[in-house]
């Protein structure tokens, strides 16, 4: 067999592994199976990276995203459609709803807001424009958190961000009862190896408005989370900002 033949059929194979490897698919116009809405902790927002984090932080959690996904779990991003985007006159309708529930978390700059939400459209609202249109996206992404206080749901079962550790069945089985479907939660780690609960992902059908079960799984969660409370990020700002000025301090009367 001709060796340039191979070498094509080899490259072909990698190209369709790494496909199917990705957990995202751009570029198709909307053919959904359900969508997902993941909702972010602030706190462990900050601890991720605490130089991007602004003050004061929400106490509840906050969307990140709203995105439509294949029944395969790969999530759909960039959409080509004709669906006319999300303009600054659409957000003005709603900016309340989306500074309470849909903030950004390292900037308390409107515009800037405004930027990231015509951003999240364009990356993910457009993959559900066959259900949603773009101010709709909004309106429907903010109803559904709306609807489930899972920071209450949380310490109503005794699972209440104070910096302490509470295991992923423990959370899981907490948000299943009150929620009454499966979610999925996710961590994050620190550069000191500390596991934190960073998100909470709920799934919706196909019309992005009834719950349906998640796949119950706890993801990157490879030890007992903590769940951090606002002195996890506040008291670290206040120190590096003592630090900077102890260090001009220092340098000025060397």
């Amino acid at each position: 067999m001709n060796c340039n033949f191979i070498l094509v059929l080899v490259f072909a194979g990698i190209l369709c592994c790494a496909a199917q490897s990705d957990d995202t698919i751009s570029g198709l116009y909307p053919q959904n199976d359900h969508f997902k809405l993941s909702l972010v902790w602030p706190n462990s927002y900050c601890v991720a990276d605490i130089s991007k984090c602004r003050s004061p932080l929400p106490q509840l959690f906050t969307i990140k995203a709203f995105w439509a996904e294949l029944h395969d779990g790969r999530k759909l991003i960039n959409c080509r459609t004709y669906s006319p985007p999300l303009t600054e006159a659409m957000i003005s309708r709603h900016t309340d709803d989306l500074q309470e529930y849909w903030p950004d978390l390292s900037t308390l700059n409107y515009q800037d807001m405004v930027m990231m939400w015509k951003n999240t459209w364009a990356v993910y609202g457009t993959c559900a424009s066959n259900v949603l249109s773009s101010e709709d996206y909004v309106r429907n992404t903010i109803a559904v958190r709306q609807s489930h206080n899972l920071y209450n749901m949380l310490k109503e079962s005794g699972i209440v961000p104070n910096g302490r550790t509470y295991s992923a069945d423990r959370i899981l089985n907490a948000l299943q009862r009150k929620t009454g479907t499966y979610v999925d939660i996710v961590c994050s780690m620190d550069r000191k190896g500390t596991i934190y609960l960073s998100e909470i992902h709920q799934c919706l059908d196909s019309t992005a408005k009834k719950f349906i079960d998640c796949e119950n799984k706890a993801i990157h969660c490879y030890g007992d989370p903590v769940f951090p409370d606002k002195d996890y990020s506040e008291p670290m700002k206040v120190r590096n900002a003592t630090t900077t000025l102890e260090k001009q301090v220092t340098e000025t009367h060397a």
